[in-house]
């Protein structure tokens, strides 16, 4: 009797340190940061003369399923794609971008109205394209974000879509520290500059 009982201790026992041992080998919880782009740093330049009678459309830019997620790319040596440890974007980098587009094209008021692709609305002219690179790249040991964006500018009018122009675009901006707030720091100044040089192309089409 006095052995079965041993037994059943003895294997009580096991079990315990076999659980004690299955905890101590699980991953440690990461604690994410999210972060959004922040505030705008170039002002809106306004256009003289009057708003155009047309409501723009904004559209997310189609990208690959590395920057269609909510990873901080980087790109530390050459191709190699890594992310940043324990930081996340707040959305996807299309909507991200998307949004600050809309937002750069709402200040400067040369248009009656400016949308989203979202907001399901009637619109007459429309900006998509495509994002190929929304990242942090090591040149020469620095860290540069660059964004890369194939723009469409497109007619939208009676359920006809025509394209009117489409244009590259390539901004980069050197990144002033290493840390993930410097980043999302440069991201933000490239993000505008890039609006920048959307609107100016834009506006200068010869718009229906």
């Amino acid at each position: 009797m006095n052995g079965v009982k041993n037994w059943r201790a003895a294997l009580g026992a096991a079990i315990v340190l076999l659980g004690l041992s299955a905890c101590s080998i699980l991953p440690e919880t990461v604690t994410l940061t999210q972060y959004q782009l922040p505030e705008k740093t170039l002002p809106a330049t306004r256009q003289t003369g009057p708003a155009r009678e047309l409501v723009l459309r904004v559209s997310a830019p189609y990208t690959d399923q590395a920057h269609g997620s909510t990873r901080i790319i980087v790109l530390p040596d050459g191709n190699q794609v890594s992310s940043y440890a324990g930081a996340r974007w707040m959305d996807t980098a299309p909507v991200l971008l998307r949004n600050r587009i809309a937002s750069g094209f709402r200040d400067l008021s040369q248009f009656r109205g400016v949308v989203l692709d979202a907001d399901n609305a009637q619109a007459d002219i429309e900006l998509d394209g495509n994002l190929e690179a929304f990242q942090v790249q090591y040149q020469h040991g620095q860290p540069v974000v660059q964004l890369r964006f194939v723009a469409r500018l497109n007619s939208d009018r009676n359920g006809k879509i025509r394209l009117i122009d489409t244009q590259r675009f390539l901004v980069e901006q050197e990144v002033d520290g290493t840390s993930v707030e410097a980043v999302v720091k440069a991201f933000g100044v490239a993000a505008d500059t890039l609006t920048r040089e959307l609107a100016q192309w834009v506006l200068a089409q010869d718009l229906p």
